[in-house]
């Protein structure tokens, strides 16, 4: 049985090996079924030539706001349990009204319907002229026991029904996060996926408001296996989707590294690296919440999505063993991409110190230099081993400079940001640990038993998805540290996540010479 305020998982349907975490969150559920010389950058139209945070307040009717920036700061903190306030504040399960459990979801009438009087609660919508209360934002769970409060619809379920988001509630602070949202750790409840807002009672209960039952996406068309595989893979050492299903990668190999996108109409453009560095990995800021095209909520005062500054810009890192060929000025580190520098298009910002690996990849250059690179919420990126191995830092880019957040146990490997203040961090060996932005303490989450090579969150499901040293790839909630087996890589590489619900491998051809290749995710909860 899991901890509180942890929904069971319903999808992918494999086998599971649970692992216990010591986590006292509020939880979602996730349910279904050449060389070159200078900085150019060229086009060619043939690529196959070659959340909001929310607290309980006075009024139910303020929409919800979100402060995602994460404190930094030079002062290095231990890996800890995260702390929270033990208080859990509940409600009366009884209301006047009985929740339904009419097929027909509630949320089909019209809030402002009849002469309610006052009717103003994010889980209250008037019907024929009668406030009726949902089974949302109650605890206990009032359609217990041999059925449970979906989230979404505001209808008791059958636990196995479809379209489900249930769980309990765990205090944060003064209010309690219960499914589709988590604690920040300073008493506020955050939107997770599957909802993309979070809304609270007036007596300080949380859940997720804005969710999808199934997967949308704003890709004009689905990545092309053929085109991926084109010129655009050429010495490929780790790939990327944007939220429009636009491809970005980056090169490892002997010379100067590049950094090319493939769009969906199979227009490839490719920039040119700085000097003889080499290449580690890329990354796209992008949504962490499904991108839903629907109306909201139609139940009284339900939050908007907060918007994310800066989707779509790109990052990557440079890296250099200490005995590599690349080992000259400028140094390792950090670059933003900036498409209107057509001279300089990818400038390192943040210095890195060398450092190395034996893993995840068994070869001294994939092994070098920093890695564990992603993009927060808050529009800084992270990234381990940059300052020393084991190392999580921070990097502004625009401030162009650089905190050390917090120490781990042993050099970084993977990281992906799974909330607006939580960071998934894999360290040498396959340990993970979550890190919380706000108040910068890292938490153990389970043991791999395997070198991590990388880290990709599905901002439909919130599931991480992991490859591994040992080639297999495996599903991890992140707040509740249950694992389950996926597949298995064709050979050392990395996987990620596609926004239109497919999971790519994607080899490091300076190690292994490999196709990229795709799984399909589930589309519905």
């Amino acid at each position: 049985m899991l901890s509180p305020g942890t929904p069971a998982l319903r999808a992918p349907r494999r086998q599971r090996r649970a692992v216990a975490l010591l986590l006292a969150l509020g939880l979602p559920l996730a349910c279904g079924g050449d060389d070159g010389e200078g900085s150019t950058a060229s086009s060619t139209g043939d690529a196959t030539t070659d959340d909001a945070t929310t607290t309980a307040g006075p009024s139910a009717t303020t929409d919800a706001t979100s402060d995602p920036s994460g404190s930094q700061g030079s002062d290095s903190s231990t890996a800890t349990d995260p702390t929270t306030d033990p208080s859990d504040p509940t409600t009366d399960p009884s209301t006047d009204t009985e929740p339904s459990t009419d097929t027909e979801p509630l949320t089909d009438s019209d809030p402002t319907e009849g002469d309610c009087g006052p009717c103003d609660q994010p889980n209250q919508v008037c019907v024929e002229g009668e406030c009726v209360t949902t089974c949302q934002g109650q605890d206990p769970d009032p359609c217990g026991p041999d059925q449970v409060c979906d989230h979404i619809s505001g209808e008791c379920h059958a636990p196995e029904d479809a379209c489900t988001l249930d769980g309990l509630y765990a205090g944060c602070g003064d209010v309690s996060c219960g499914p589709g949202t988590v604690c920040d750790g300073k008493g506020a409840c955050v939107a997770i996926a599957p909802c993309a807002a979070a809304t609270c009672t007036e007596e300080g209960l949380c859940w997720g408001a804005v969710c999808s039952c199934t997967r949308e996406h704003d890709c004009p068309e689905a990545p092309d296996l053929a085109a991926l595989n084109g010129t655009f893979a050429n010495d490929i050492g780790d790939l990327e989707f944007a939220d429009d299903c636009t491809a970005w990668m980056v090169t490892l190999r002997s010379g100067p590294d590049y950094v090319r996108r493939l769009e969906t109409d199979e227009t490839l453009t490719e920039w040119t690296g700085v000097a003889n560095l080499n290449m580690g990995e890329i990354k796209v800021l992008k949504s962490l919440v499904p991108q839903s095209k629907g109306a909201l909520d139609t139940l009284i005062n339900a939050p908007k999505p907060v918007e994310v500054e800066g989707l779509g810009e790109v990052a990557i890192t440079y890296t250099c063993c200490a005995s590599c060929g690349c080992q000259v000025n400028p140094p390792q580190g950090v670059a933003r991409l900036n498409e209107d520098d057509m001279m300089n298009p990818l400038p390192i910002i943040i210095v890195a110190q060398v450092t190395q690996g034996s893993g995840p990849f068994g070869n001294t250059p994939a092994d070098a230099g920093p890695m564990g690179l992603t993009w927060g919420e808050d529009r800084v990126l992270y990234v381990g081993n940059s300052t020393q191995n084991g190392e999580l830092n921070s990097a502004d880019l625009d401030m162009m400079t650089q905190a050390v957040l917090t120490p781990l146990p042993d050099r970084i490997h993977a990281a992906a940001a799974v909330s607006p203040v939580h960071i998934l961090v894999a360290i040498e060996g396959g340990d993970l640990y979550l890190y919380n932005t706000e108040v910068q303490e890292a938490t153990f989450v389970l043991g791999l038993e395997s070198d991590v090579t990388s880290l990709s969150h599905d901002a439909f499901s919130g599931l991480v998805y992991a490859g591994l040293q040992s080639l297999e790839v495996v599903v991890v909630h992140p707040f509740t540290g249950e694992v389950e087996s996926f597949d298995t890589m064709p050979g050392i590489g990395r996987v990620t996540v596609s926004p239109d619900g497919q999971l790519f491998f994607t080899p490091v051809k300076f190690v292994q010479n490999n196709q990229i290749s795709a799984w399909d995710l589930p589309d519905t909860l």
